[in-house]
C-alpha cells in the first residue's frame, strides 16, 4: 500500500523508530511489513497476541513474522491480559512457553504484557514481574493511576510503554500531553 509506505517513510525521516501493532489490528501487521521493507533495521517492532496457550502463541508469532516481513520482532506482548488469565499464560502449556522458545530461537527479542486496569498492573508486578520485560499501560495527563506502578517497574528493571498518552484522542493539546508523559523518567516509550 503506497499510503502506508509514504507514512512510514515520513515517520522514519522524523526520527520515530518505535512501531506498535497487534495481531488483532486487522491488516496492520501486513501494511507495516510492506511499508518498512528495506528499512527493517530502522525500527523497533512491537506486536501483540491475544493467544493464551503455547500452540496459539507459537502460531501467532510465526504469522506476525510473516506479516511483518522480518525474521525477528523486537518485543512480543501478551495483549490485554487480566491477572486471572496470567496463570494460564504462565502455566504449563501457556503462551509464555512459546514466547520463551521464540526468544531462545531469536524470533523475538523481549517479552511483554499489556494491561488496562491499575489492579491488573499491580497484580502482574506482584506475581509475574520475573517473567516479563515490559508492561504497556494507559498513562496521560488525566489518567495518572499507574504512576506509582511505573516507578516500581523502573526499580524492577521493567520497561513501561505508555499507551493512550492523548487519552484516546480526548486531549487536544498533543504537545502538552506528550511533554507530560515523556518527562516521566519511568516512561520508556509512549505510543500516541
Amino acid at each position: 500500500n503506497a499510503a502506508s509506505k509514504e507514512l512510514l517513510d515520513a515517520v522514519r525521516a522524523a526520527g520515530i523508530n518505535y512501531i506498535d501493532t497487534a495481531r488483532g489490528y486487522t491488516v496492520s501487521e501486513e501494511l507495516i511489513g510492506e511499508a518498512i521493507e528495506g528499512h527493517r533495521d530502522s525500527f523497533v517492532l512491537a506486536t501483540k497476541s491475544m493467544s493464551r496457550d503455547k500452540e496459539g502463541m507459537a502460531r501467532d508469532i510465526d504469522i506476525s513474522l510473516k506479516n511483518l516481513r522480518t525474521d525477528y520482532i523486537d518485543l512480543y506482548q501478551v495483549h490485554n491480559c487480566p491477572p486471572e488469565q496470567l496463570a494460564q499464560v504462565c502455566g504449563e502449556g501457556g503462551a509464555l512457553e512459546a514466547l520463551l522458545e521464540a526468544k531462545a530461537a531469536g524470533k523475538i527479542g523481549h517479552i511483554g504484557v499489556s494491561v488496562h486496569k491499575e489492579d491488573d498492573f499491580a497484580r502482574l508486578l506482584d506475581e509475574h514481574a520475573d517473567k516479563i520485560e515490559s508492561v504497556m499501560f494507559p498513562c496521560n495527563i488525566v489518567e495518572t493511576q499507574g504512576l506509582q506502578l511505573m516507578a516500581k517497574c523502573t526499580e524492577l528493571g521493567i520497561a513501561v510503554i505508555a499507551m493512550k498518552p492523548l487519552a484516546g484522542g480526548n486531549l487536544t493539546d498533543a504537545s502538552l500531553a506528550m511533554k507530560f508523559i515523556l518527562n516521566n523518567p519511568d516512561c520508556t516509550v509512549a505510543i500516541p
